[in-house]
């Protein structure tokens, strides 16, 4: 039977003691114990010690020492640690902030560890309290696994870095960077996807995932949006209020919008207004554009093509380069004025869309996002804050849907990424066009 020395023993009755103390005082000054925030959902232990500690008094709380660690926070079996992590002589500088005369009984300012928990109101040696050294050389081993793996990374290695990054998850199962790293790398070691030919070398750093993509068997490339964290709306437009903040997954986005040449191929009947193999279908509902997207998706391996969402949308248009010129990379009503238009006032036949592609590229690739033809988007005419399910789990829901983008016989205002219109999802208009979106296929 395993002996501890009685301080081991002190600490535990004094934990006990300071456990009812705590919930004989909750009640009437929780505060206290609520400082710790989320740290006490686990760290039960060194939370009590903490709140009746000096260190409450002295506005010293766990961040101080160990950071925000909101990755340790949304973790909660402990694969991340926290942001910061003092161990040994390092802790001595943590007490130096505030014990700037050193120890107020022996006036040294090294070795706090030798004497003190940086948890604990009394002084136990570092020697009885519960054995962290296999922990820290568990954590010491994954470190070095993970580093040497991100290094190969780097270098392009993909077999040699996997091997790295599988051993650093056996020591850390799910940990979320080794486990984002991993999937990386295989994506990079089997960059295939259903239903997608792979242009070229490229790839997301993040990801693993080709950037450049042509719908296998189409004429249609397709460019790969990062996923991440975008703000949606502008505050000056009643209907885009709030600017709010929302996540979005990876997802692929059409380079141009669906030529009438690439709708023929699956429908022959064209119902553009304006016509042109090299011209942006037009003239289309949002019921039409779901109607021609199933039969694609019952033709290309993998299927999943849609309409994006309004979110997926404004942050493909937010990426482009805005110190472009709108004449250089839309149609609109400054340049789109046909042969045929003449005078001060002109009618809206006067205006017509252009060739694809023809206008300057995006950043990113894509060719006008805004101008041409309005584009429909998948999501319902809702009043933000924008609702992730944007209407995509239910296609048959009534109500409006959105189209972005502005159009060939608009003003510049229309052009802006966050402007929202919306229309019936049965109305054909010749201003309104489509451009197809993809999220990652499943291999």
């Amino acid at each position: 039977m395993a002996r501890y020395p009685l301080v081991h023993y002190a600490r535990l009755i004094f934990l006990l003691l300071a456990a009812i103390a705590a919930a004989a005082q909750t009640s009437t000054n929780p505060e206290r114990f609520q400082q710790a925030g989320v740290c006490a959902r686990c760290h039960v232990a060194q939370v009590l010690e903490w709140s009746v500690s000096g260190h409450p008094r002295a506005a010293t709380g766990c961040e101080e020492c160990h950071g925000p660690s909101k990755a340790h926070v949304t973790d909660e079996r402990n694969h991340v640690k926290p942001d910061k992590m003092p161990l040994g002589a390092a802790i001595a500088g943590l007490c130096q902030a505030c014990h700037t005369q050193g120890c107020p009984k022996t006036e040294r300012r090294a070795s706090c560890e030798s004497c003190h928990d940086p948890h604990a109101l009394f002084h136990p040696k570092a020697t009885n309290l519960p054995a962290r050294g296999s922990e820290d050389d568990v954590l010491r081993r994954f470190e070095s696994h993970l580093k040497q793996g991100e290094s190969l990374i780097e270098q392009r290695n993909w077999n040699a870095a996997r091997k790295e990054l599988q051993a650093a998850l056996r020591l850390y199962p799910n940990h979320p960077r080794a486990s984002a790293h991993l999937a990386m790398v295989n994506r990079r070691l089997n960059p295939s996807l259903p239903g997608f030919d792979i242009l070229d070398d490229q790839f997301d750093a993040e990801t693993g995932l080709p950037l450049h993509v042509r719908v296998s068997g189409m004429p249609v490339e397709m460019v790969l949006i990062p996923g991440g964290e975008t703000d949606l709306g502008n505050d000056a437009q009643p209907s885009a209020r709030p600017v709010h903040t929302v996540s979005i997954a990876p997802f692929y986005l059409a380079r141009t919008e669906l030529t009438q040449g690439v709708w023929m191929t699956l429908d022959p009947a064209n119902p553009s207004v304006h016509r042109g193999d090299d011209l942006p279908v037009n003239n289309i509902s949002w019921e039409d554009a779901q109607r021609w997207i199933a039969e694609l998706n019952g033709r290309v391996a993998g299927g999943g093509f849609r309409l994006p969402s309004e979110a997926e949308w404004e942050s493909a248009a937010c990426a482009a380069s805005k110190d472009i010129d709108p004449g250089e990379r839309a149609w609109y009503r400054e340049n789109s004025m046909t042969a045929a238009g003449s005078g001060e006032f002109r009618e809206l036949d006067a205006y017509a869309p252009r060739r694809v592609g023809a206008k300057r590229p995006d950043r990113v690739g894509i060719f006008d996002l805004t101008g041409n033809v309005w584009e429909w988007c998948s999501t319902l005419m809702k009043a933000y804050p924008y609702d992730p399910g944007d209407g995509r789990e239910s296609p048959d829901a009534p109500g409006l849907r959105v189209l972005r983008g502005g159009g060939f016989a608009d003003s510049a205002v229309y052009l802006a990424p966050w402007f929202r219109h919306a229309e019936r999802r049965d109305r054909r208009l010749p201003f309104n066009g489509m451009r197809l979106a993809r999220s990652v296929p499943a291999r």
